[in-house]
This record gives structure tokens, sequence and C-alpha cells, in this order.
């Protein structure tokens, strides 16, 4: 995580976690939860049940990316700043069973249009599952630039 950046207040976490969980229908959906928030970091956790398994009846990868995607983003907007994704890969290390998945996702640098976050997702035994990167989009560009002028009207 950014050094840089202080830690939010309870109550701006508590804020974000509440919208995040509570405006989106695709994280209802597909059991999602963002359980902890932090300025570029968060945790989403997914319950795995027959809806996302495959036909070998392990976490379908596409389950997987979309939590990998979800926690990243989650991440993107504990910066303050809305975002997209802009570009994603993972690395699949072992299939995904168990009771549920645990995505947490880390700030690795944020500049003035795009951010780049790291994923991990576990299951609930902590054993690894996969790895990924996200790049972010922020949609909030001019305010940003705006907030980053020096007093001779410099972009810092």
């Amino acid at each position: 995580m950014n050094d840089k950046r202080e830690t939010m207040r309870e109550d701006e976490k508590n804020a974000l976690i509440q919208r995040l969980n509570s405006s989106s229908q695709y994280l209802q959906s597909n059991d999602m939860k963002v359980v902890d928030i932090d300025r570029g970091f968060a945790r989403v956790e997914m319950i795995i049940d027959e809806h996302i398994l495959n036909i070998h009846g392990f976490v379908h990868g596409g389950a997987l990316f979309s939590l990998a995607d979800t926690v990243a983003g989650a991440a993107s907007f504990a910066t303050g700043r809305d975002s997209v994704t802009l570009t994603g890969s993972i690395n699949y290390i072992k299939p995904g069973k168990g009771g549920k998945l645990i995505g947490v996702a880390t700030e690795i640098s944020a500049g003035r249009t795009t951010g780049v976050y790291e994923v991990f997702i576990y299951n609930d035994e902590q054993v690894l599952l996969c790895r990924a990167t996200f790049t972010m989009f922020f949609l909030d560009g001019e305010r940003y630039r705006a907030q980053n002028k020096n007093e001779s009207g410099e972009s810092i």
C-alpha cells in the first residue's frame, strides 16, 4: 500500500463498505461481500456454492476472475476516486474448493489516471488459489488534477 496515504477513519470505512455492498446487485447476486477496506486495500469474501462450480466441481475460473476484479475495484474506490477496470490478468494456482473465497487487494501504484492493484485469492483454509494484477482507470481525472495543483497553478 502507498505509504503516503493515511488510513481511513472507521466511519469512512463503514460508509464505503455499506455503499459497495448495498449498491451492487452483482455482488449480492454472486454472494460477494466487502468485509474490510482501507486506502488502497480491500478484502472481499465470496461464498462457494454449486452455482459457481465448473464441470469438475471446482470454482469456475470466471468466478475467481470476477472476485479478483471486484476486490481490485473496491481497493481503488478506497482511494476516494471512482474507477473502472482497464486491464486484468490472473494466474490460477490451485483448484478452488472450500466454503468461501477470500480476495485481498493492495495498491501497487496510483497515478493521475490509473492505479495498479495486486490481488490474492485464498480459500477458507488459507490455500492460495490465484494471483491477479489489475489496472484501474480513474474516472475523476479533472477533479484530481484540480486538487493537486500547487499555489502557482502547476501540477504536483
